[in-house]
């Protein structure tokens, strides 16, 4: 099964399938290009981290998520389930930054094939799927309710993964539902690198991206850039691969 799956990312399959007993983690393979990181002072939320905006280049296509790791899959992996809304089908929750890279190591021996955070520049590549609003649907809150679980339409809860439309590139929960780790933190963008931009990879503190059930829709845009640490939980994970 695992030497199938190498043979997939190796052939560069558009989607693969890490197999799983209670549900596959469903991957998708993100092409190479160029996008507008960050945003412009003028849109609405904007903060100063966000700027200035940087084309930026994935020089390599790489392996996302389609949705969150679940709180089944999580806990088939780790043998535990710290979420405080449960059900097998929620997204994971209540993960700590190191708590996300141990996931990682784990499935990646399981399924040997390294498994890893996306970075920052690639999370908002993805996210962003060839768009430059604020959300990928768009840039108003009616938009925001049609790709993503935030507070004003969450009950303040975590949802099943994959019940709101995904983007251009048939992501899922991009915006809202949990927040999600990233493997670095650029400490700004205006010195970033064009290409492939790395930050700060610590295993204690990092990025999160996306926003969640809990915030407003200006902490759920593309642009949105949060730090996690070990002293706050509710955030989730979605997953990369690197050919």
């Amino acid at each position: 099964m695992h030497a199938k799956l190498q043979q997939a990312i190796a052939s560069g399959a558009s989607e693969i399938e890490l197999p799983m007993q209670s549900r596959n983690v469903e991957m998708i393979l993100i092409p190479a290009g160029q996008f507008n990181m960050g945003s412009p002072p003028t849109e609405e939320g904007h903060r100063p981290s966000e700027g200035p905006v940087r084309q930026i280049t994935i020089s390599r296509p790489f392996y996302l998520g389609r949705h969150e790791i679940t709180q089944a899959q999580y806990e088939e992996v780790m043998g535990t389930n710290p979420s405080e809304f449960r059900g097998d089908d929620l997204a994971i929750d209540q993960i700590s930054h190191a708590m996300a890279f141990e996931f990682c190591r784990e499935l990646s021996r399981r399924m040997n094939v390294e498994v890893t955070l996306p970075t920052e520049a690639q999370w908002e590549y993805a996210c962003r799927a060839g768009t430059t609003s604020r959300f990928c649907a768009g840039d108003r809150s009616e938009d925001l309710d049609r790709v993503g679980w935030y507070r004003g339409n969450s009950g303040e809860t975590v949802h099943e993964v994959g019940r709101k439309a995904p983007n251009a590139w048939g992501l899922y929960d991009m915006h809202g539902n949990v927040c999600e780790h990233c493997l670095d933190h650029l400490p700004s963008l205006e010195v970033a690198a064009d290409r492939d931009p790395r930050g700060t990879v610590n295993e204690r503190k990092g990025a999160m991206r996306g926003g969640g059930w809990m915030h407003g829709a200006e902490h759920c845009r593309a642009a949105t850039r949060l730090m996690s640490s070990d002293r706050f939980g509710g955030v989730g994970i979605r997953i990369a691969i690197n050919p």
